[in-house]
């Protein structure tokens, strides 16, 4: 099975992928016509159960352990997978809701390769913020696996960490145009964000 091609049909089904006519405004600031989430998507079984199989088609052999970062999904993802493939797994606490604990990494970060598991990828600052946690407990060079990469690219060529993903925002676009899953005005306002995504 081509799991690439599965999670990317799935996430256009399961409405992980929104093309809108008002814009929203992203947590950087910017308004866009389209957002992505997998916060709904997730709640399904089955599109959980893909989310595995993509990432375990990515793992492969690999001895690593699995990190979180500070987001909502991170650490249900991270938490399955590492269930799910037997792997260590390293949490990272960045607030300060307890008091002496704000940014504490809780689990043996320095005896694997630790990899930071999150949904998405837009300017990496939660990824950032916890690849200096585990460094500074003792991992050696954190990466990162999302499911969609949504940065431009000028902030790829800048980013401090390793991704890997196996979709981008614009490769999903681009397959929304192709398929005909996105119509009529829908159309200019993904060509807007792929000319956004190109700078």
């Amino acid at each position: 099975m081509d799991t690439q091609a599965a999670l990317r049909d799935a996430l256009w089904e399961g409405g992980a992928v929104t093309v809108s006519p008002e814009p929203v405004t992203l947590k950087s600031g910017r308004r866009s016509h389209v957002y992505i989430t997998l916060r709904h998507f997730v709640c399904e079984p089955a599109n959980r159960t893909l989310l595995g199989d993509v990432f375990g088609t990515w793992l492969g052999d690999r001895p690593v352990a699995l990190g979180t970062v500070a987001s909502l999904l991170s650490p249900v993802l991270a938490g399955a997978f590492a269930g799910r493939f037997g792997l260590p797994l390293v949490l990272f606490r960045p607030d300060a809701s307890e008091k002496g604990l704000a940014g504490s990494v809780f689990g043996r970060a320095a005896v694997l390769p630790v990899v930071l598991v999150d949904d998405v990828l837009t300017s990496g600052g939660t990824a950032k913020a916890a690849a200096g946690a585990l460094a500074a407990s003792g991992a050696a060079a954190p990466s990162l696996f999302v499911f969609v990469d949504k940065r431009s690219a000028g902030l790829r060529t800048a980013f401090p960490l390793a991704v890997a993903a196996p979709l981008t925002l614009e490769e999903l676009l681009r397959h929304g145009i192709r398929s005909g899953r996105l119509s009529g005005e829908a159309v200019p306002w993904a060509e807007e964000e792929l000319a956004f995504l190109a700078q």
